[in-house]
């Protein structure tokens, strides 16, 4: 039975491309025609690269973006870029492309390394969706300075072959000028990409020197301790044990009673003379605070202060936390 249906099956599509073949004898025919249409309205003769092309690059590329978009990201996604951290990262990601629309002077050259640009800009968005990771170490970073030490390149060999080639020379126009100054501006935003890697140790100017009134009594640095002292497994840590040199300390008697008033008012030279953000907690006398890193550094500088009253002496914490680390479950 299955054999008798197949053959039926084979006998109606036959049949159905006798009569199509009948009813439109000309398909193959107009087919070819309107395809040589479309291809002479899309590939034209060498000749200037008109204005209407250029903004169709860069909307393209701006389309490339589309990836990493806040409405496309996924919903939950440990590594996800932040709507303000996209408002400043897809700028930085089209300046080549827009810099090659005002470099780009003829076609279909100008074309071919628009499409190769596009080409660039897609993939870094789809690298980024699907492997960037802000853990530790992030790549973010990574992704998105050699995507733009590549599109740099590609735009600075493409105008000076464009260059080389034009004859005669002409003077350069206000376009190109501008073009050039936006490869410059990316040149520079290359540079400024932070080069992110593994946890560091704090620096000791973050909350050195101390004032005259207080002394670091023991001073400790280290990195990969089991649990992180409350940072993660891999935190790096620098630890100050903060003594009073004005009779805070207990040695007028006081038995240690005042080492609050010395924990305070470490937190509030922290606040003023290194912009510390510091949260008191009046009950338990705990300072913390922490510094945001720069764009696409997902670590943060915290400072914990606590006073031990059976020592008469503050502890004071500086460690890298990365909030950002993804959780797997």
């Amino acid at each position: 039975m299955a054999k008798v249906l197949d053959v039926i099956m084979l006998v109606a599509v036959a049949l159905l491309g006798y009569l199509a073949g009948r009813r439109f004898p000309h398909v193959g025919g107009r087919i070819s025609r309107w395809g040589s249409r479309c291809r002479a309205a899309v590939v034209r003769p060498p000749g200037p690269w008109r204005r209407r092309s250029r903004l169709l690059f860069v909307a393209g590329a701006f389309a490339a973006t589309a990836p990493v978009w806040p409405i496309t990201q996924p919903a939950v996604a440990d590594d996800r870029l932040e709507p303000a951290e996209v408002a400043v990262v897809v700028p930085v990601v089209l300046v080549f492309p827009v810099a090659w629309a005002l470099l780009g002077r003829s076609r279909p050259y100008a074309w071919r390394v628009a499409v190769a640009l596009v080409a660039c800009v897609a993939g870094w968005s789809l690298w980024t969706v699907a492997f960037g990771s802000f853990g530790t170490p992030p790549t973010m970073d990574d992704g998105l300075r050699w995507y733009l030490i590549g599109t740099g390149t590609i735009v600075a060999c493409a105008s000076t072959v464009e260059v080389w080639h034009r004859r005669p020379p002409r003077r350069p126009t206000t376009a190109w000028l501008a073009g050039a100054l936006g490869w410059a501006i990316g040149v520079a935003a290359t540079v400024t990409v932070p080069v992110v890697g593994d946890q560091q140790l704090p620096p000791r100017d973050a909350v050195l020197p101390l004032p005259p009134a207080m002394a670091v009594a023991h001073e400790e640095a280290r990195c990969g301790m089991p649990g992180g002292y409350g940072f993660g497994p891999r935190s790096c840590f620098r630890r100050f044990t903060i003594s009073a040199t004005d009779g805070t300390d207990g040695t007028d008697g006081t038995n240690g009673m005042d080492v609050r008033e010395l924990a305070r008012r470490l937190g509030e030279h922290l606040r003023q003379t290194k912009g510390w953000p510091v949260a008191w907690d009046e009950v338990s006398a705990v300072a913390v605070g922490c510094r945001p890193g720069g764009w696409l550094d997902p670590y943060e500088l915290c400072l914990d202060l606590r006073p031990d009253e059976s020592t008469s002496t503050v502890t004071l914490r500086l460690a890298y936390d990365n909030r950002r680390e993804p959780v797997v479950y």
